[in-house]
């Protein structure tokens, strides 16, 4: 029973979302400017014969390289910030310089470095990713318990045992929320690259539509958006259940 209604409970929400999308789009009684959840629905049917799945993939490939370079720089950067007060006075207010600049204002800047392509959005994705699993990690650090570390030192444990087998399983929590959040900002990011600077993917598509006002499609593609987000974020939550075998102290992470 509490199977099903972990099922159930979520889907609730979906269906008042889309009864009230329909009730809305009967009100409007223009199907080209409000389309109804039953011409979306044809339209996503119809573009899964055409280039959907090319794009879906485009998309995918963009998040993949700039989410995976984000955190893996981010994490790079925390745990040396971490492990010296010296880089951690250098990088952590230049990291709260930088936090709070959206990478949108970056695109005129990217797409002059970088030009009209694929890159934009990687580079993007790359930006917005990198702050919170930087700052959420640097945090985790700062609050790992000072007499663990000081025991594994005085045990004779180098600086490199010591971060890689006590600081860094200490730290999992934070790195996991810190991946969780840069993953909700690389989706933000990468629709925004690919409808000013991209030339494939679904944020590319999306302005696409839009320029042959086909907008039952244009929503396809943002709800499409959105479950692949949703989707992403049930993998990491997957990953997370796996890190507590390991590490009971992420239950209670993010």
């Amino acid at each position: 029973m509490t199977r099903l209604m972990r099922f159930v409970e979520p889907m609730i929400g979906i269906v008042v979302v889309v009864l009230l999308w329909g009730l809305v789009a009967r009100v409007a009684a223009n199907a080209t400017l409000v389309p109804s959840p039953t011409v979306v629905w044809q339209a996503f049917v119809t573009m899964l014969d055409g280039d959907l799945p090319r794009d879906i993939l485009a998309s995918l490939a963009h998040l993949g390289v700039g989410y995976g370079l984000g955190v893996a720089t981010g994490l790079a950067l925390a745990l040396a910030a971490g492990s010296s007060r010296w880089v951690e006075a250098v990088l952590d207010p230049l990291a709260e310089f930088l936090r709070p600049i959206s990478p949108i204002a970056w695109i005129p800047i990217a797409i002059l470095m970088f030009g009209v392509g694929r890159l934009v959005p990687i580079y993007l994705i790359f930006y917005a990713s990198l702050f919170p699993i930087f700052v959420s990690t640097l945090d985790g650090i700062r609050h790992v318990d000072r007499n663990l570390v000081n025991a594994a030192l005085s045990l004779g444990a180098s600086r490199r045992t010591v971060l890689l087998h006590v600081i860094v399983p200490a730290v999992l929590p934070s790195i996991v929320a810190g991946a969780r959040l840069s993953l909700g900002v690389a989706w933000m990011s990468l629709v925004a690259g690919e409808i000013v600077g991209g030339d494939s993917g679904i944020g590319w598509r999306i302005l696409w539509y839009q320029e042959f006002f086909q907008m039952d499609r244009v929503m396809a593609a943002i709800l499409i958006v959105g479950a692949m987000g949703l989707a992403a974020d049930a993998l990491l939550r997957l990953a997370q259940r796996a890190l507590r075998r390991v590490n009971p102290s992420l239950a209670s992470g993010a």
